[in-house]
């Protein structure tokens, strides 16, 4: 047996539906092997598997069965549509465009191409495109993924009154049959209200995707960043730290730190922190450098890595990030340059406003950078721990400069 045809018909434990639907699939794919249909069933239930378990390792089992309905059918659409979500998964963003755009050509209707094109166009900061895409998804199908897609595209550039409209639109179409994809979506319902400091309604939010979705990742990690907010420590605690070991991810980690470090616990703060830094070195390195930036520790190397980052990906959230790395590390001139286009298309993120602020102040704008600062407070008081206690030590009379150098 071949390592692809291996990893197709991969052990799968379990009795969910999804895991008994996967063997089922498996089982027919060894019956009929020359039937490209049968590897897609196959890839399809790997996805599933990869969204209901946290784990993008799966991912490879989607590639492999790909490759085999590719050599059993080549140039079939559905293989195609598999190996872009594979490319997503990877953060071959460019790959994925490239991609998604050579399967609209030929099958202009493929609703999985269309969102694959935005999400690829969005991290790599071509909104107009991103946004154009998902138009042309929700033309395709309107329902949870093209109304989830508008609402972020929404909430980016600032207009929250409309995320919130198309996010309700998304939730209305939940389907019972697909519990990941619905506790998904209350996830990003969770953030639009946490980003506007509604603890209270995030919190009911997250806590609604786990009744989907037992013990989500995604949710607990919202419930984390809710509890963080209102300065419950043990809460976040015992949330970031279920929601790490199912699916261990350097901002978790970091926000298990932030949990430990309110609590008074510096060493377990510590050894959280260790292992933020030891998953973004594995695989996640975007987001180590925000965490070193945020933490004001190491800042070339935060600056190396986002100068590395910036060749696969854009937007507004990579440039808010290479500005707050150039401003710890001392390079105030280029971080306000940076930071002005990180806020660009409006977004509502108290992070981007405090960065902004901060950089401001740093180049000699007190009165901007008091403004911004104010601003990201209002907006969400308690966005984060680190960055909080500085935009506030930043408005106090006697303030100084907490840049690196």
């Amino acid at each position: 047996m071949s390592e692809s045809r291996a990893l197709c018909l991969g052990s799968v434990s379990g009795d969910s539906p999804e895991a008994q639907a996967l063997r089922q699939a498996q089982a027919g794919a060894r019956q009929i092997p020359d039937h490209a249909e049968r590897w897609i069933a196959i890839g399809r239930g790997w996805v599933r598997k990869a969204r209901l378990s946290a784990d993008p390792g799966f991912y490879v089992n989607v590639d492999a069965c790909a490759a085999e309905a590719l050599q059993a059918k080549p140039g079939f659409v559905p293989a195609l549509e598999l190996r872009s979500l594979v490319l997503m998964n990877n953060h071959q963003f460019e790959s994925a465009r490239i991609l998604a755009e050579q399967i609209l050509r030929h099958a202009p209707d493929s609703v999985i191409a269309e969102g694959t094109l935005s999400d690829a166009l969005l991290e790599l900061g071509r909104y107009p495109e991103a946004a154009r895409a998902a138009q042309a998804q929700m033309n395709l199908q309107p329902g949870m993924a093209a109304n989830t897609r508008a609402a972020y595209l929404n909430w980016l550039k600032g207009d929250t009154r409309s995320a919130k409209l198309f996010i309700r639109d998304a939730l209305m179409d939940r389907n019972a049959g697909d519990p990941e994809a619905a506790a998904w979506t209350f996830v990003e319902a969770g953030m639009i209200y946490w980003q506007q400091g509604d603890y209270d309604g995030a919190d009911a939010i997250f806590s609604e995707a786990l009744n989907w979705v037992p013990d989500y990742p995604a949710a607990l990690v919202g419930r984390g960043r809710v509890a963080l907010a209102k300065r419950n420590a043990s809460a976040a605690i015992a949330d970031l730290s279920k929601a790490q070991q199912r699916h261990p991810l350097v901002e978790t980690a970091w926000l298990l730190g932030d949990a430990y470090t309110l609590a008074g616990d510096g060493a377990h703060a510590q050894l959280a922190y260790a292992e933020a830094e030891r998953q973004g070195r594995r695989g996640d390195k975007f987001t180590l450098a925000v965490f070193l930036a945020d933490k004001n520790q190491h800042a070339a190397e935060a600056v190396r890595l986002l100068d590395d980052e910036r060749r696969n990906r854009g937007g507004v959230y990579v440039d808010d990030a290479t500005a707050w790395a150039w401003y710890r590390a001392g390079r105030i001139d280029d971080a306000r340059r940076m930071s002005v286009q990180a806020l660009r298309l409006g977004t509502r993120d108290a992070r981007l406003l405090y960065h902004a602020g901060a950089i401001a102040i740093a180049a000699g704008n007190r009165a901007q950078g008091h403004e911004l600062l104010t601003q990201a407070l209002a907006l969400n008081p308690n966005f984060d721990l680190t960055g909080a206690a500085e935009a506030r030590a930043l408005l106090a009379p006697s303030s100084v400069r907490l840049a690196g150098n």
